[in-house]
């Protein structure tokens, strides 16, 4: 196994005992640095060199691995990584020299594999359901065009649906457009299942194995992970977007970015 995937197991295998035992204050902090590097004023590159130098000075060997990758993927040249690691050996002193021996180490080990890390069909996809947001579609319309889209382009999103907070019953989740098989579960109470928990603690969740969760409503005998994204419309729940595969641990990162995207662009609608 590379020093790669190394790096990307364990750091997928530590954040799934954070989304355990972690608290809602934590996981949306997680959530915070994710959404903090988007694109924005600032483009995603540039947010990333910041990110490096910063995590360079603060002589954090696993962020700074993590930006390494995050720059490669958003097509940064190995010089300006460079010259980043030289900002950050100017703002923290000679102390940084280890730190960057290491991620002048790891960056040459990723352009020797060529292997890419994000998923360039996910931002393609984000700017298809921009295109469908901006449509005369109406508002159920609009939602299952964008699971039709997810259920079509991505192979292990094998259901694909929406659940919007019910303006007339509190703390219950009422099943909104979707494709995929059909689900008994139309309505779910705050707290009930994994979609239940994501709108009590107003969190996303990821779940690689649902056979290992206590609190799951089961959608079918097929479906063998779940992950999902709270949609926010001024800082108070309106929905979900949720997510079923037939695969055992099929989620990436860059999955729970890539849903937390969407479910800030959905936000508009409500």
């Amino acid at each position: 196994m590379s020093m790669i995937e190394d790096f990307k197991n364990e750091r997928e295998e530590l954040n799934g005992y954070v989304f355990k035992y972690a608290g809602k204050e934590m996981k949306r902090f997680f959530s915070l640095d994710g959404q903090m590097y988007r694109e924005g004023a600032i483009d995603s590159a540039t947010k990333e060199l910041l990110g490096l130098v910063a995590s360079a000075v603060l002589r954090c060997d696993d962020c700074i691995k993590y930006h390494i990758m995050q720059c490669v993927e958003n097509d940064v040249s190995s010089q300006k990584i460079q010259e980043a690691l030289g900002i950050a050996m100017m703002v923290g002193g000679s102390i940084v020299i280890p730190h960057a021996r290491r991620a002048f180490k790891f960056l040459d080990t990723i352009i020797q594999s060529g292997e890419k890390l994000i998923k360039k069909e996910f931002i393609e996809l984000l700017s298809v359901i921009e295109k469908i947001l901006k449509t005369d579609f109406d508002t159920d319309e609009k939602l299952h065009s964008v699971c039709k889209l997810l259920h079509e382009k991505i192979s292990y999103y094998d259901w694909v649906g929406f659940y919007l907070v019910d303006k007339d019953k509190e703390k219950e989740l009422v099943l909104g457009p979707y494709v995929g098989e059909p689900t008994e579960h139309t309505r779910i109470a705050f707290g009930e299942g994994i979609c239940g928990q994501a709108a009590e603690r107003e969190i996303s969740f990821v779940v690689q194995d649902v056979s290992k969760e206590q609190n799951y409503l089961s959608c079918g005998v097929k479906v063998k992970s779940e992950i999902l994204s709270p949609i926010f419309k001024n800082d108070v729940l309106v929905g979900e977007i949720d997510i079923d595969s037939h695969v055992v641990n099929p989620y990436t990162d860059q999955d729970k970015i890539f849903l937390e995207a969407i479910a800030d662009m959905i936000s508009e609608l409500f």
